[in-house]
């Protein structure tokens, strides 16, 4: 069973910098983290559309340049915002990037940075028109709830479904494995839960925590 970092695992690091991912990789089979556009135009690693509840700063991702967000403070650390370049080069080999993309006309421009910088990568999203703009790498559709998820996946070709912890169940497992998908569940936030999702026959977790990593 596969241990994904969520953010870099949020709970113990600098959600989405460079450093959670560094500390995340010396634990975790994958570091997932978030992917939007900023005001200059780069793919910057940043979960929110505005940077006020991560940062020393204030509003809009896209009011920012990549130079302003690298010289806000993540949490308090000094840690910037990154680049999605930034973060692509610090992924070491044997670890694999889930890049989620939070803003569709994105996916063309992770495709390239992740083909030039090169690292295993699956792309997730909880937009469906998002997935469709990815063409070589492999990709995850994200939903909160489990009905019909299998069912879109299959229909956009995803590689993996991702459903919320809650909504993952032996036959929600059952139906994506039938269709050759695996499951990847999220937001794992205590040891216990990992314990039920792995009796369901999940694939993987999306952790906050290491100690939610499977033993």
């Amino acid at each position: 069973m596969d241990c994904i970092a969520h953010r870099g695992f949020a709970g113990a690091n600098p959600e989405n910098t460079v450093a959670a991912v560094e500390a995340a990789a010396a634990r975790a089979d994958g570091v997932e983290v978030d992917v939007r556009r900023c005001g200059s135009g780069e793919l910057v690693v940043h979960h929110d559309g505005t940077v006020d509840r991560t940062t020393d700063g204030s509003g809009p991702i896209a009011d920012h340049t990549a130079e302003e967000l690298a010289a806000l403070s993540v949490e308090g650390t000094g840690q910037g915002v990154p680049t999605f370049e930034e973060v692509v080069a610090a992924v070491p080999d044997g670890t694999t990037l889930h890049a989620e993309l939070k803003e569709r006309g994105t996916g063309e421009a992770v495709e390239r940075v992740v083909a030039a910088i090169g690292c295993d990568a699956v792309v997730s999203s909880f937009d469906p028109r998002a997935l469709t703009e990815i063409e070589a790498l492999p990709t995850a559709l994200v939903q909160f709830e489990g009905e019909a998820l299998v069912s879109r996946a299959r229909q956009l070709g995803c590689s993996f479904v991702h459903p919320n912890l809650n909504a993952c169940n032996t036959g929600l497992v059952d139906r994506a494995h039938g269709a050759g998908m695996e499951v990847n569940a999220w937001t794992v936030t205590a040891p216990g839960e990992t314990d039920r999702l792995r009796a369901t026959g999940a694939d993987g977790v999306i952790a906050d925590f290491p100690d939610c990593c499977p033993a």
